[in-house]
């Protein structure tokens, strides 16, 4: 579809949201849908909402694999008619490899901190359909999930849990854009990190540090100018272009590079920012401090870590890889002796401070703070 008016028409994308702000300013129901968020973890109660999404627990016999565990029941109020999907100039600044299947399940995955993947509609009900909905042949099963050990890399992400937490998804017409398109593709990454932490763990703690960073990068955005953070970031370099010859060329270098100033100091002020809760149960060796400070250092080192896996194809150290110990209750530490030898490599509790199922607690924690201070006031 090409546009015909564009101040009449809306974007084929974040379409969760535009569609919650419709229902929010009581535009017409055109259909219900629904469709099935797979999952391996074990889903209690249900949520209800009658004016915009509905999480029904459908209660799977099996919970040893990824299943079938909970319906979506939306009410939809987008008209397809008035919606572009395409045109002559590029746009990709809401893109994030997804539909709003996608971005409720990427939502759940991250409010809740499980697997969850989007199947397509299986019924639809609206005017053309008979009385007890059109049924759908299901298109996108689950991808595979593959564990190279009987162990659990992260054990965290498989859990009982209840469904009643899923309430604060139908509060997200009460973002603004921007910042519903930032928790998108953070959640996003956070949600396929848990797909292949268990095949690919070192994958996993790129997503999960990227995560971060995208909201970093929103939360950075609303703490004051691009010139001040170029002056912070690049004092030496701030100062020589500070003078009559150059000082123009401030204002465009502070919003040509504004993403990328002290990125590795952006990424740990977010995670201080948002301390992440202690975990309800410790293990009673192999704890790490959980003091602002000892955390810090952490995630100054898992920065460190992550860029180093970036840019040289060094891997994340092994043990930060591996299953937690759990002799004594979950490790947190990712090297619980002197040091531990693997593939070539030697690590001390230096090198490799936490492991993956600790970190994804943290950024679970971190990113969930950070989604509830959006509703606040700046």
């Amino acid at each position: 579809f090409f546009m015909i008016d564009e101040n009449s028409m809306m974007r084929a994308s974040l379409l969760s949201y535009r569609n919650r702000k419709l229902l929010n300013e009581n535009a017409d129901i055109i259909s219900i849908v629904e469709f099935i968020i797979y999952s391996d973890s074990r889903f209690t109660g249900q949520v209800s909402d009658e004016e915009a999404y509905s999480f029904l627990n459908m209660l799977p016999l099996s919970h040893d694999d990824v299943v079938p565990s909970i319906t979506i029941r939306a009410n939809w109020s987008v008209d397809i008619n008035k919606t572009v999907f395409s045109g002559a100039e590029p746009y990709t600044s809401d893109f994030h490899g997804g539909w709003y299947t996608d971005e409720i399940a990427a939502l759940i995955s991250l409010k809740l901190g499980v697997r969850a993947h989007a199947g397509t509609v299986t019924r639809e009900y609206n005017y053309y359909a008979p009385e007890y909905g059109q049924p759908r042949a299901e298109q996108n099963p689950p991808p595979p999930f593959f564990s190279k050990n009987k162990k659990l890399i992260i054990p965290f992400c498989k859990k009982n849990i209840s469904i009643e937490g899923l309430k604060e998804v139908n509060n997200i017409h009460h973002l603004n854009e921007t910042d519903f398109n930032h928790l998108i593709r953070a959640a996003r990454s956070f949600q396929d990190s848990l797909w292949i932490c268990e095949s690919s763990p070192n994958l996993a703690w790129l997503l999960m540090v990227s995560a971060l960073e995208t909201a970093a990068q929103q939360w950075d955005q609303s703490k004051g100018s691009n010139i001040e953070k170029f002056k912070e970031s690049k004092p030496n370099l701030f100062n020589e272009l500070n003078n009559e010859q150059h000082r123009n060329l401030i204002p465009i270098i502070s919003d040509e590079f504004s993403s990328t100033f002290g990125a590795g100091k952006k990424f740990r002020d977010f995670c201080v920012a948002f301390l992440p809760d202690e975990p309800q149960e410790r293990p009673n060796f192999g704890r790490i401090k959980w003091k602002k400070q000892p955390l810090k250092d952490i995630f100054i080192k898992i920065y460190n870590l992550r860029s180093i896996a970036l840019h040289t194809g060094q891997p994340f150290p092994a043990p930060m890889c591996s299953a937690p110990d759990s002799h004594f209750g979950i490790s947190e530490m990712g090297v619980t002796a002197l040091a531990s030898s693997t593939l070539g490599g030697t690590w001390t509790p230096k090198e490799a401070p936490i492991n993956l199922n600790i970190f994804f607690h943290m950024t679970h924690s971190i990113l969930n703070k950070w989604w509830d201070s959006l509703y606040l006031p700046n």
